[in-house]
């Protein structure tokens, strides 16, 4: 076992924090590639990857966050609109390997 990969992961898993306030400040578009290509990496259960990723900024961000609150504001009243935005997923094969 490399001992430098074992402090790598216990930096990361003690150094993490949540974050519930940003900067207006543009983020550079390569450093949002370099962290999708890592994150790409992340293990998944069953190896399923069920992960959808989109990157909207400026104008579009903003069209977005405004649909989408509308929605929710929607679906309070209506619960039954959520199955028009719930993406299918089953989480389990449906054949067993053994």
């Amino acid at each position: 076992m490399n001992i430098e990969h074992v402090q790598a992961v216990d930096l990361a898993i003690t150094s993490r924090h949540s974050v519930r306030a940003f900067l207006d400040q543009p983020i550079d578009t390569q450093f949002i590639k370099d962290i999708l290509n890592v994150a790409c990496r992340a293990p998944s259960g069953s190896n399923t990857q069920p992960w959808k990723v989109f990157v909207v900024s400026g104008k579009k961000r903003q069209e977005l966050i405004d649909r989408v609150c509308a929605l929710q504001v929607e679906i309070i009243k209506q619960p039954e609109l959520a199955q028009r935005y719930t993406a299918p997923f089953a989480y389990y094969p449906s054949t067993s390997f053994y």
